[in-house]
């Protein structure tokens, strides 16, 4: 946590939005209705991520050279979203994120390097599967840095039933994010394509999002 002791909110930018022009505006409205805390924003893989899926299944690649795959085209992504954002940075670790923050800038947290320097320094494991894709590595980061809340920013809004069985098996989240929803922090749902975008409180299911 910063020194500061400002809470970090991990905000996890699903893929599908990547291709949607209303995005840029869309998140940047989001990002300013939380404040006295922390954004640290992680952007998923979409297409880009489909790609080394077809990949895999053409050239039968190990799961770890996939995965490694799919690590730098969440980066690749990262990069298209700082050209559309111009308050963001790209950051590496803790202190390029603090310096990010102390000027006011929304940091956008390189996976690739941030993974290779922490996994094996934690004992919390991240498996190299499709089971666990740029959510469950949302999910990681929030717990590892640590953070207090994580948002999911999707395409579509949380199921009338929100259980993480039912909201895995309809393909919104992967399967190894659901096994440690009760370690999460705080962990809200927004559908950034809705009319009116409002986070929504999907585990704990008893508290209400936060300011």
């Amino acid at each position: 946590m910063p020194p500061d002791a400002t809470p970090v909110h991990i905000v996890k930018l699903g893929g599908s939005l990547l291709d949607w022009t209303e995005m840029p505006s869309r998140l940047t409205r989001l990002l300013t209705t939380s404040p006295g805390q922390h954004p640290l924003l992680i952007v998923g893989g979409g297409a880009a991520v489909d790609i080394v899926r077809d990949w895999q299944q053409t050239h039968a690649l190990d799961d770890n050279v996939a995965h490694a795959l799919a690590i730098d085209a969440m980066s690749l992504n990262s990069r298209l979203l700082v050209t559309l954002l111009p308050r963001t940075r790209i950051v590496t670790d803790h202190l390029q994120a603090k310096e990010a923050w102390a000027t006011d800038c929304w940091p956008i947290l390189d996976c690739g390097t941030f993974l290779a320097a922490q996994e094996s320094r934690q004992a919390l494991k991240l498996p190299h599967s499709w089971q666990a894709t740029s959510d469950t590595i949302a999910g990681w980061v929030a717990r590892t840095w640590p953070a207090s809340r994580l948002t999911l920013v999707k395409s579509v809004d949380l199921p009338s039933d929100p259980s993480p069985t039912t909201v895995s098996d309809a393909g919104l989240v992967d399967e190894h994010l659901t096994t440690w929803i009760d370690q999460l922090p705080a962990t809200e749902w927004v559908n950034l394509r809705s009319a009116t975008p409002q986070p929504v409180r999907w585990h704990p299911q008893d508290k209400q999002p936060a300011p």
